[in-house]
């Protein structure tokens, strides 16, 4: 009689474990699909940040010409205030 609830004792445990297994792997198979999601998110955003990076280069290289352009404004403009605080004859004009 000692043998058979022995042996019940090991069965009912090997289907527990079983079931343990089941859930576990159910669990495994689970994370591998986030991790496979995961990773394939990354690869995406990866893209997408370069394209980002690639972008800003080209704003920044426009920010450059612009201002370069913006300089030389500059320049041309004080160059014709200097020519309105001058008479006809070279000499500065007088402050009224």
């Amino acid at each position: 009689m000692s043998i058979e609830r022995k042996m019940d004792f090991i069965v009912e445990n090997l289907a527990a474990l079983t079931v343990s297994q089941q859930r576990t792997d159910r669990q495994i198979v689970g994370l591998q699909k986030l991790v496979k999601t995961g990773a394939r998110m990354l690869l995406d955003l990866n893209g997408k940040v370069k394209l980002l990076m690639e972008a800003q280069a080209l704003v920044d290289q426009r920010m450059a010409e612009l201002a370069e352009a913006q300089k030389r404004s500059d320049q041309k403009f004080d160059r014709w205030l200097s020519t309105l605080n001058k008479s006809a004859n070279g000499h500065k004009k007088k402050p009224n």
